[in-house]
């Protein structure tokens, strides 16, 4: 004998909706059927949140495109020309391009993100020397700096992809590659000035980070260790 979710009337076998308010009946002992209507809604917020993404997009496109021709409008007024707001406008659009495409797709959002953040990061760099007439800093430093972080970032997002690394040693990976960063990134501007060799403050970066990245490879191969880093930081 079952009774009724929604009002409590007792139900007869077999009774496929309640006779007083005809609410569903479902029944768990039943076996399953394929082709039984569903007892819940078909969507799931997942697939409400995948439905929307692409309004979200707009509306996010929207409020960066409303500012971005907000200092537009201002420069002209003022100025009389595009000056500062070549700067503000320019990064809200490619800020807009780096994050919309990797989260428009479906698969591979992490390297779209390198991708895009690197081509967007390189056109605003780009169009800061132009505008501001600084001298040829582009090329020379700021391309193979970008260059040389977008290889390493998809290298560790690769080898953590392929269960290469853990959690621990990509953290790890991620020190030693910031680095090799700083001190590709001083290298590059001594030799764009014509120094070659001279690094200054690099190894004060290189110092700390290669420590760090050694001592987290050194807990994560070392079994007693890394469990009782785990028992005291619940890592």
């Amino acid at each position: 004998m079952s009774y009724c979710v929604h009002c409590g009337v007792k139900l007869s076998d077999g009774e496929k909706r309640c006779p007083l308010c005809l609410t569903p009946v479902f029944d768990p002992a039943e076996p399953r059927r394929s082709n039984a209507p569903r007892a819940y809604p078909v969507r799931t917020p997942e697939q409400e949140l995948k439905k929307n993404k692409h309004f979200l997009l707009i509306m996010a496109g929207l409020m960066l495109a409303a500012p971005a021709l907000l200092c537009l409008i201002i420069d002209l007024l003022i100025t009389g020309s595009i000056t500062w707001s070549g700067y503000a406008s320019s990064a809200l659009i490619l800020l807009f391009a780096a994050v919309a495409v990797p989260l428009a797709l479906e698969k591979h959002q992490a390297y779209a993100a390198v991708g895009m953040g690197f081509l967007c990061l390189n056109i605003y760099l780009f169009l800061v020397e132009q505008l501001s007439n600084s001298g040829a800093w582009f090329f020379p430093i700021a391309l193979p700096a970008l260059s040389l972080c977008a290889v390493m970032m998809t290298a560790v997002i690769l080898m953590y992809r392929r269960n290469v690394l853990n959690r621990l040693t990509l953290i790890a990976a991620s020190f030693a590659a910031a680095a090799l960063e700083c001190v590709a990134i001083e290298w590059l501007i001594s030799a764009a000035n014509g120094k070659s060799g001279d690094f200054i403050w690099s190894p004060f970066v290189l110092a700390p980070c290669a420590f760090i990245s050694l001592a987290l490879f050194f807990i994560n191969y070392n079994r007693a260790v890394r469990e009782e880093v785990r028992r005291r930081v619940h890592f």
